[in-house]
């Protein structure tokens, strides 16, 4: 085998260091953003860390250099066994079945309200791409009462914010959520987060003789704005102090979400706007005993936002083991800045 280059040294330096990244990657989610919130910030380049560790593999395979593919290869296997895959092959085939019941939890953005997109009547858009997708359960973020947006759906649940927020006292005002159903809902309510004037919601309904509790959240943003420039120190300073306090209020909102989760006795499916990604604290801590619906029947990359056209899977639908996944689906639709996402599920018996 020829000696590298110098050009080629060089590149074997920075795959060295993206290698050890990778490495690192594994032991972020056990990292406490209250504790650790400058190493809790690496979790949303991790992506982008694992596909520069394939890049590289490619590389040394095509100009013949084998013995420094082994770097990034080994790594990649052992990061595939620790944390979740950022790419699901699937070839399953979902049986049709009777006794399922499909979620679909999507982030609607306001229904464009400030006309971030460029498209008239989103309201009716959406309702024509829901309609058409036909799901029995139905979790929106970011829901605002829209003018032009009126399911068939013989159940829905939007509860008022009075009393969940100390910084909210109007009766009239609503939480930024919103679940419709097909089935009977018996039993509503929200979560409120510990010192942050947000809240998560969940409802039970009655399918058969089960009663199914669905949780929805929308967790702090990052306040990262695609396009828009870092560059500078003060910018660059500013961003990621912000960022910092986003995944500590995170960890007080998931630290809240999870108490009133565990005093459940239902069984529970669990969904939402997560503004994180799969190898965060954040994701780890919400996801715990339950199953990734993408992971069990999922394909792609399973895109939920795109920053910059770089793919990010932020939005999730969890299920515990009383449910077995059917299938998971990925849309690629221009309604709102999130993309939705459905999962069949069939209760076990």
């Amino acid at each position: 085998m020829k000696k590298l280059s110098f050009f080629n040294k060089i590149l074997f330096i920075i795959n060295t260091i993206f290698a050890i990244a990778l490495i690192f990657a594994i032991f972020l989610p056990g990292l406490s953003p209250n504790k650790f919130g400058v190493f809790s910030l690496f979790s949303i380049v991790v992506p982008a860390v694992i596909i520069v560790n394939i890049l590289f593999v490619i590389y040394w395979i095509v100009i013949g250099f084998k013995k420094q593919l082994l770097q990034s290869f080994i790594v990649l296997i052992i990061s595939y066994l620790f944390i979740p895959q950022l790419y699901k092959f699937n070839d399953n085939i979902n049986q049709e079945d009777s006794n399922t019941i499909s979620l679909m939890s999507f982030n609607v953005r306001k229904f464009n309200m400030y006309k971030w997109i460029k498209v008239d009547d989103i309201e009716s858009k959406i309702k024509d791409f829901i309609e058409n997708e036909d799901p029995d359960i139905l979790a929106l973020q970011e829901y605002r009462i829209p003018k032009n947006f009126k399911l068939k759906y013989p159940y829905f649940s939007n509860p008022p914010a009075e009393n969940y927020s100390d910084s909210i006292q109007n009766s009239k005002h609503r939480i930024a959520l919103g679940i419709y159903s097909k089935y009977p809902i018996v039993k509503e309510g929200i979560i409120k987060y510990a010192r942050t004037s947000s809240a998560a919601m969940f409802i039970d309904v009655l399918k058969n003789k089960d009663t199914i509790r669905i949780y929805t959240f929308h967790m702090a943003s990052l306040g990262i704005v695609p396009n828009q420039h870092y560059f500078g120190h003060d910018d660059s300073e500013k961003l990621v102090k912000k960022v910092r306090q986003s995944f500590k209020v995170q960890q007080q909102q998931i630290d809240s979400l999870n108490k009133h989760i565990n005093t459940c006795k239902h069984k529970v499916i669990v969904t939402g706007d997560l503004n994180n990604t799969a190898y965060s604290w954040a994701y780890n801590n919400v996801r715990k005993n339950f199953k990734d619906t993408y992971l069990e029947a999922g394909q792609g990359f399973g895109t939920t936002y795109k920053f910059n056209k770089f793919p990010l899977r932020i939005d999730y639908i969890f299920v515990d083991n009383h449910f077995k996944v059917k299938s998971h689906k990925n849309y690629d639709i221009q309604l709102s800045d999130h993309y939705p996402v459905m999962a069949t599920l069939k209760l076990k018996d």
